[in-house]
């Protein structure tokens, strides 16, 4: 694990740099708290797949294609396959 907070978010941003998509981009779009998960000892990597989960949540609540079937899938409406939660336990 990472030594500090700032260490470990620099990590974290090195999981995003390996998306599409930038994390300042992702942040736009809903806060995830961060500070929890360094706290409870998540691995960077972990954290930013948690947060991908999270945003592609928002993402498909604001553009009203979220999924039905379960209040908690990140995946989009109409998927095909099981519903995959925002946070796994």
């Amino acid at each position: 694990m990472a030594e500090s907070y700032e260490e470990w978010m620099h990590e974290v941003r090195n999981a995003f740099d390996s998306l599409n998509m930038p994390m300042a981009d992702w942040q736009v779009i809903g806060t995830f708290d961060y500070r929890s998960e360094y706290d409870a000892g998540v691995k960077p990597a972990d954290a930013a797949m948690k947060a991908n989960r999270y945003w592609w949540h928002e993402w498909n609540k604001s553009l009203k294609q979220d999924c039905r079937q379960t209040k908690d899938c990140w995946l989009p409406r109409g998927h095909q396959g099981q519903c995959q939660p925002v946070a796994e336990e």
